[in-house]
C-alpha cells in the first residue's frame, strides 16, 4: 500500500490541509496517512506500524497535526492504537521518535484519540475513554528547547 491509494478502511478519522497544499487523510484502520492534492489527485501513503492496531481493531491514525514553522517540518501522529504520539519528519514521513504509552498517569494515556499543536508548538492531546472507560482528560506537553 505504500505506492497506491486504495480504498479507505472503514474510518476516515482525520482530513488535514498542510501548508504545502495537500491535503492529508487519516486512514485509521489503512494505518496510513494518505496525502492528496486539492483536486483530489493521490500522491503518497505514509505508512503507521503499530504493534496493537490489528490486535484491538483500534486503528493507529487517529490525527495528524503539525508543526507551527511556515515549512511544517514535523508531523505528529496520534497513534491510538498504541497510545502513543509519533512525530514523523514531514518531508520524507520517516518517524523520528515517539512519547506516551498506554496508563492513566501524566503523560501516558487512556483513549487517545486526537490532538492539536499551537502556534508555540505545544501538543495538546484528548482522550476519549468511550471504549475502555477510561481517559476522559486533556494533556499538553510543552515543547522546551534543547
Amino acid at each position: 500500500m505504500p505506492g497506491k491509494a486504495a480504498r479507505f478502511l472503514k474510518v476516515v478519522h482525520c482530513v488535514v490541509l498542510g501548508n504545502d497544499g495537500l491535503v492529508y487523510v487519516c486512514d485509521r484502520l489503512g494505518g496510513r496517512i494518505q496525502v492528496f492534492d486539492k483536486m483530489g489527485n493521490f500522491k503518497r501513503n505514509i505508512p503507521v506500524q503499530s504493534n496493537t492496531a490489528r490486535l484491538t481493531g483500534i486503528g493507529a491514525v487517529c490525527q495528524v497535526s503539525f508543526s507551527p514553522d511556515p515549512a511544517q517540518k514535523y508531523m505528529y501522529v496520534c497513534n491510538c492504537g498504541d497510545e502513543e504520539i509519533r512525530i514523523l519528519d514531514h518531508a520524507t514521513g520517516r518517524t523520528l521518535g515517539t512519547f506516551g504509552r498506554s496508563g492513566f498517569e501524566a503523560g501516558e494515556f487512556n483513549g487517545l484519540h486526537s490532538m492539536a499543536v499551537d502556534s508555540s508548538g505545544n501538543i495538546v492531546t484528548a482522550e476519549a475513554g468511550v471504549v475502555t472507560g477510561g481517559g476522559h482528560r486533556l494533556q499538553m506537553f510543552r515543547l522546551v528547547a534543547d
